[in-house]
């Protein structure tokens, strides 16, 4: 194939991996992103290999390493700038709990989660109409309103922790091949 039909099943094989992934992260199923990465990955492999038109000099080479750098660049930028702006929403919003007592013997309970702007980003309430002979409806609607007030919070730090982890890798990574080579080829 042509270097131009191998940037366009770059292309497509990126936004397909793109909704594979969000399918994956919707479902909540983990088993799905490491299948559709290892497909792109093996598919990415097999169309550089069918490549026919390929340089045969250096500026192959040359032209690979520097996109190599700039893709991981930009991406440690990218991936560094989220990880700051998704643990500072945990760090830096804030949680509430209340519970609101009735004269009749009914309870209100409150569950929010306000965001560092004063946004509300998650608010919730849940009814008991008789505390003393709470149902099983009551126990379920308050445990699912507490577990989803702290999966807003904790989301955000997760996701960060994750990203921030990449940031370390890829840097670490690229200083520990840097070496490497150079060792190799300043020898």
């Amino acid at each position: 194939m042509k270097k131009q039909t191998y940037y366009l099943c770059l292309v497509l094989l990126l936004g397909a991996m793109v909704l594979a992934l969000g399918l994956g992260m919707t479902t909540g199923n983990p088993v799905i992103p490491v299948i559709v990465v290892a497909c792109t990955a093996g598919a990415i492999w097999l169309c550089h290999r069918r490549v026919t038109d390929v340089m045969t000099d250096d500026l192959e080479g040359i032209i690979s390493g520097k996109a190599a750098v700039k893709a991981l660049e930009v991406t440690v930028i990218v991936a560094a700038i989220v990880f700051a702006i998704a643990t500072g929403f945990y760090f830096s919003g804030s949680r509430g709990i209340g519970m609101h007592g009735f004269d009749n013997g009914s309870v209100l309970i409150h569950a929010n989660q306000i965001s560092y702007g004063g946004q509300m980003v998650y608010d919730k309430s849940c009814f008991i109409a008789d505390p003393a002979n709470l149902g099983m409806d009551d126990v379920l609607s308050l445990n699912q309103m507490f577990t989803d007030s702290n999966r807003v919070r904790e989301f955000p730090l997760a996701f960060g922790v994750a990203l921030g982890s990449v940031v370390v890798l890829l840097v670490g990574l690229y200083a520990a091949f840097s070496y490497y080579y150079t060792k190799k080829y300043e020898d």
